[in-house]
């Protein structure tokens, strides 16, 4: 199984493993965190696929999230 990448947005990620939303510096201190990239847009991280439960895109914690933190800023 490939890897899984979880994007940050506004120093917030979407944990892949424990499916829930991170301040990205959990990130580093996790036993699953392989590698950070900061030179896409947006940035993102990477985790060990052993311990996904399931590809975060179909997750509905993921899709509100991801509605969380896309909301228009006023």
């Amino acid at each position: 199984m490939a890897d899984v990448r979880a994007y940050v947005l506004d120093g917030h990620v979407y944990c892949p493993v424990d499916r829930v939303d991170r301040d990205v510096r959990h990130c580093f201190r996790c036993e699953w965190f392989k590698q950070g990239s900061d030179k896409t847009s947006p940035p993102y991280i990477v985790c060990d696929a052993r311990e996904v439960r399931q590809p975060a895109s179909g997750d509905p914690l993921f899709v509100e999230w991801w509605f969380d933190h896309h909301r228009p800023r006023r």
